[in-house]
């Protein structure tokens, strides 16, 4: 199992586990929250990144819903899923990311630039150049 796969059964065994633990009635926003918080602790870039994309996430992919209340969908678990494996270097699951998912993962590297160690920012920014993100 790659680790992309394990936090994707990680996120589904929370959507249960909030379920079970709420009697049946299930709690979005406590669920979303909760896997945003995974998806930083999977990161493996620096925590700043983490914490923006899973910001990034929950803005514009589930905030935004017009079925909260059903939210994560499995088409957001994809999209934070294929975020985690960018940023992992795992290249499964990236072809979901859209231009602007690109552009705001270029923001975020960006961002925390100068406190990366040189080779993974190599790296990233070198994805990015092959997906025309720069």
């Amino acid at each position: 199992m790659t680790l992309i796969e394990k936090f994707k059964s990680d996120v589904q065994r929370a959507i249960k586990h909030n379920r079970a633990d709420n009697n049946g009635r299930y709690d979005a926003a406590k669920a979303c929250e909760y896997i945003q918080n995974l998806f930083v602790r999977n990161c493996i870039v620096s925590d700043g990144i983490g914490r923006a994309m899973a910001f990034y996430w929950r803005d514009t992919y589930i905030d935004r819903s017009a079925d909260f209340a059903s939210e994560p969908s499995e088409e957001n678990i994809e999209k934070l899923c294929g975020i985690l494996s960018f940023l992992n270097g795992a290249d499964e699951g990236e072809e979901v990311l859209s231009d602007s998912d690109l552009q705001e993962l270029s923001d975020a590297i960006n961002d925390e630039a100068d406190t990366m160690p040189l080779e993974q920012l190599q790296n990233l920014m070198g994805k990015l150049v092959e997906r025309g993100a720069l």
